[in-house]
């Protein structure tokens, strides 16, 4: 019974040091840019005085500097969005509506997540609730 007890408080230390250790680290840089490739052709996105053309993209250079490049290669347009220093928009909102650009422009329309499997609310079904809406929000572009 001492060793499950001395175990469980080891857990507790080792589980509360990484924790401190997350929130010492620095956070993202907000002035750093987020940036996706859109598989369409430059030519596509970008009228000839190198304005965004299509509605999607302009909507999100209301958001901050958008910048446009043609990818290496035949892969596309990079889309570079450099958010407001100012701006009162969190990261991820920024990161959602450019999630939901380059799915407009590549497909024409947005993929909402997959709903859970589980059909009814149980305690262990919860933090997968929070998980799927979370989604959107982090995580690469």
């Amino acid at each position: 019974m001492k060793v499950v007890g001395a175990a469980g408080v080891a857990a507790g230390v080792t589980a509360a040091a990484w924790w401190a250790r997350k929130q010492a680290r620095p956070r993202p840089d907000h002035g750093a840019p987020l940036a996706l490739t859109v598989h369409r052709p430059y030519q596509e996105l970008v009228d000839d005085d190198g304005a965004p053309r299509p509605e999607e993209l302009r909507s999100l250079s209301g958001r901050g500097r958008l910048e446009l490049t043609p990818a290496p290669g035949t892969f596309g347009t990079e889309v570079r969005l450099y958010p407001d220093q100012d701006c009162t928009t969190c990261r991820s909102e920024d990161r959602q509506a450019l999630r939901a650009a380059k799915q407009l422009l590549e497909t024409g329309a947005t993929m909402p997540p997959d709903s859970p499997v589980t059909r009814r609310r149980t305690v262990t079904s919860i933090p997968l609730e929070i998980a799927i809406r979370r989604a959107g929000a982090g995580g690469r572009l």
